[in-house]
């Protein structure tokens, strides 16, 4: 069980819904949210001369904003320099999102009506952190409470007994919901994979690793194809779908949960001569594909090989990649992968922290713990300054255990439930992607953005950011200070001189400065 002492609950006052800040000590601290109240993210309108500023903390401040007025010159020798082009653009902004898995939706309906409403407009809704992106498997994952296909009767080559289960009946009911509430329905974009083909397809008749057998690439297209139509008869339309999750995992013998491996070679031929055309042919002709769906350090090697399939580099649109390799492998590979194929966008499709396989000394859930929000909003900036075009959380919800999980594989989420308080928790985490998924919408383009001064005090300063210009001719940027101290910042303008922004970073703190451009 989790362990936390719990020092402190604080009601803070801000404008607008604020935080109701539960406090884990040193960790850092959470905002509870109820089936009466939860915080919310107020977007208040602006004059020319004017800049908002959004601020959260480790010591409790969670998207507190203050509206400021430009200065016309740098009011501090000392403060760090920030300068801004947005005549230089880069890549086109997809949008942000998360994982609608077995366990999200088990989770969400631990709550009443009412705080289920509240967990997803905190996502999803008009005042929500503007996700825009769902990911939902087809069939079991680890993050279910058992292992399990769409069909598990051996050699039904008909797939006469192909049939959703019931935890699909929930994601179901959860996305018809959240496109009722989404501010613009039709900007939602749901995109699938599988993890494993029915253990009776595969060479191993094991749904933890092998292989599928060639005599069912078809029987598996079909498969697919028939979890399409499932969903689209209740209303949900798929947007895109990668060949299969993390398909190296599959080669691993005896490996712990669902897989199936995809050589690039195997993933290319079997979307272009099977998938695909199934697809088209039942009218699902504008599919987005994305290849890969595994770790940064496959890249450029595993869609250099897919993309060796002439047909293939045709129907693929995109790269997807997870991020639990990325504190080990440079981004310099997402930039090389970019430059050899710059009509691909790349987008990160999984993240969570609390892996046994990343630190298994560390708790799985933390609640309150600042540096995982940290992590995130670091990740976030360091992909997105490398050509990615979208970044996906993984479970939107899960417990205190960060479950459930058929094998035990718990993990941390952005929000974590509490059925016996019928609440939830918003971590650390949930604000760091929500200081881009408010104000970054589909169509920003990410623009140049050059530091200067890399010294404070003598000390590096521990200062990352990222600008975008918004289809509404907004500038948004995001901004981390690391250090213990505060930092003094100058935002410059190389548009407009007059627009001249000078602010202190408190200590351990995140940003983000928006104005008209």
């Amino acid at each position: 069980m989790l362990r936390a002492i719990i020092l402190i609950v604080v009601f803070v006052a801000v404008k607008g819904d604020g935080c109701i800040q539960l406090s884990f000590g040193k960790n850092g601290s959470v905002c509870v949210c109820n089936s009466t109240y939860c915080d919310t993210i107020e977007v208040p309108q602006l004059q020319k001369d004017q800049f908002l500023w959004y601020i959260s903390t480790k010591d409790g401040k969670m998207m507190d904003y203050s509206i400021n007025n430009f200065s016309t010159k740098n009011e501090s020798k000392n403060s760090k320099v920030l300068t801004l082009d947005s005549s230089q653009k880069y890549q086109k902004i997809f949008g942000f999102g998360g994982a609608m898995t077995d366990a999200a939706a088990l989770n969400i309906r631990t709550l009443s009506n009412e705080t289920q409403q509240n967990l997803l407009e905190s996502y999803f809704g008009s005042t929500g952190i503007g996700y825009t992106y769902i990911r939902i498997p087809i069939a079991g994952t680890d993050f279910s409470t058992r292992p399990y296909s769409y069909d598990d009767v051996p050699g039904d080559i008909t797939l006469s007994n192909f049939s959703l289960v019931e935890e699909d009946d929930y994601k179901i009911q959860y996305l018809q919901h959240i496109k009722n509430i989404m501010p613009d329905p039709d900007s939602l974009r749901i995109f699938t994979t599988s993890w494993s083909a029915p253990s009776w397809m595969k060479n191993t008749d094991n749904i933890k690793w092998g292989v599928l057998k060639s005599e069912y690439y078809q029987l598996y297209a079909d498969y697919i194809k028939k979890f399409f139509d499932a969903y689209k008869e209740r209303g949900i339309e798929i947007w895109g779908l990668t060949p299969g999750n993390e398909p190296l995992d599959g080669l691993v013998p005896f490996f712990p949960f669902n897989s199936m491996f995809w050589s690039p070679e195997k993933e290319a031929s079997w979307t272009v001569n099977y998938l695909a055309p199934t697809l088209s042919k039942a009218g699902y002709k504008d599919v987005v594909y994305m290849a890969m769906d595994d770790q940064r350090y496959e890249l450029p090697w595993y869609p250099d090989n897919v993309f060796k399939n002439e047909k293939a580099k045709e129907i693929f649109s995109g790269i997807a990649f997870h991020w639990y390799a990325d504190t080990l492998f440079p981004p310099l590979l997402l930039t090389i992968t970019h430059d050899k194929y710059p009509d691909k966008f790349i987008i990160m499709t999984e993240a969570c922290t609390g892996t046994f396989s990343t630190n298994p000394f560390e708790p799985r859930v933390c609640l309150g713990s600042w540096e995982r929000g940290e992590q995130y909003i670091l990740d976030i900036i360091e992909n997105l300054s490398h050509w990615v075009s979208g970044w996906v959380d993984w479970n939107l919800a899960l417990n205190e255990t960060g479950g459930p999980n058929w094998v035990e594989n718990y993990v941390d989420s952005a929000i974590i439930v509490m059925p016996q308080k019928d609440e939830f928790y918003k971590q650390p985490m949930f604000y760091a992607i929500s200081h881009f998924s408010k104000f970054v919408p589909r169509g920003s383009y990410v623009i140049s953005s050059i530091k200067e001064g890399d010294s404070f005090l003598g000390k590096k300063a521990k200062i990352e950011s990222i600008a975008f210009l918004t289809p509404e001719q907004k500038i948004v940027v995001v901004i981390v200070n690391k250090n213990d101290d505060s930092v003094a910042l100058t935002i410059k303008d190389k548009q407009n001189a007059n627009k001249m922004i000078n602010i202190n970073l408190p200590p351990k703190s995140f940003h983000t400065i928006s104005y008209l451009a």
